[in-house]
């Protein structure tokens, strides 16, 4: 029986040594994403759209849309998701228009296609000028290793080809330090023209920042992931499910990758879209590394299976 005793006593001792190690290994991963933020004040640019204006082909040549076989029929796509083109192959967007919480897969890659130098949310398929519409496919899809929407929502989109750069379509620098703004920036949203109209296009919209205590103390949740916006004229959003995975976009933030203020940086990914309520964007600063090394691990990868396959040959 004193054994039995003893016996208990220390696997009580070793899960309670286990159970601290877990929680020091936890801490330590979360520590790793914490960073120094700063704060800085944004103003509004002079030369941008007020709220609810259309924008014209080459105002946002970052801006995709994400598309689906909506009619097979007409040969007609439906937009369901946006991004922002981030590198020559490469798209950041919003994980959750493709994940599930579990990972696993909404859709089928083969069907879903994703296009630049469009601010049309349904369309034909082009065959025409690819210089201007450019159609790409997904090879690859990277996500957060702790993904949970609308948490840690970041996800980025390897290519099929490469984009072409040029008026219409180029790629635009993204934070490289997590910074907290107090300000005016830029998202884009999703509306019809006319209220008789069902096809729907781009427009682009002025938010107001929100601090993030004020928004945690309006949603009830942590906000330690997200910047908080809210529109300048009282929450009248014309935000649809087309936007989630758009970017949000700040001016003279004083990040280092934003060489040209006039083009601004992109901060932010569109998560969750709230009626009347603060909107979510995934901050990018704080993971702007994880987002960089991604195009290098492929690259790696494809060297490595390349030198494995060369050093097999020569061995047979």
């Amino acid at each position: 029986m004193n054994s039995l005793k003893t016996y208990c006593q220390i696997i009580l001792i070793y899960a309670c040594f286990v159970l601290e190690v877990s929680t020091q290994n936890l801490e330590k991963i979360l520590n790793q994403n914490k960073t120094v933020v700063n704060s800085f004040h944004i103003q509004p640019r002079s030369d941008t759209s007020r709220f609810g204006s259309g924008v014209e082909l080459g105002d946002l040549p970052h801006h995709v849309l994400i598309f689906t076989l909506y009619n097979a029929e007409k040969d007609i796509y439906r937009a369901f998701c946006a991004g922002s083109i981030i590198g020559d192959d490469k798209v950041l967007t919003s994980a959750n228009c493709f994940l599930t919480n579990r990972k696993a897969h909404r859709r089928d890659y083969d069907k879903v296609w994703v296009v630049a130098g469009i601010i049309q949310v349904s369309v034909k398929r082009s065959a025409g000028n690819d210089n201007i519409q450019q159609w790409r496919q997904i090879v690859k899809i990277y996500s957060q290793r702790f993904y949970r929407f609308p948490a840690y929502n970041l996800g980025v989109l390897i290519m099929n080809l490469p984009w072409i750069f040029n008026n219409y379509v180029n790629k635009i620098p993204y934070e490289s330090e997590d910074h907290d703004f107090d300000g005016i920036c830029i998202a884009t949203a999703v509306k019809a023209t006319k209220s008789w109209s069902i096809n729907k296009y781009v427009f682009v919209e002025e938010v107001e920042m929100i601090k993030r205590r004020t928004c945690e103390q309006i949603l009830q949740r942590s906000c330690r992931l997200y910047f908080c916006t809210a529109c300048e004229n009282g929450f009248k959003y014309a935000y649809s499910f087309e936007s989630e995975g758009s970017g949000l976009i700040c001016y003279e933030t004083g990040d280092p990758n934003e060489k040209d203020p006039r083009r601004g940086i992109l901060v932010g990914v569109t998560s969750k879209v709230n009626i009347g309520l603060p909107n979510l964007h995934m901050r990018i600063g704080a993971y702007s590394k994880w987002v960089t090394d991604l195009g290098c691990k492929l690259k790696y990868n494809k060297i490595l299976i390349f030198c494995v396959v060369t050093i097999g040959t020569n061995i047979l």
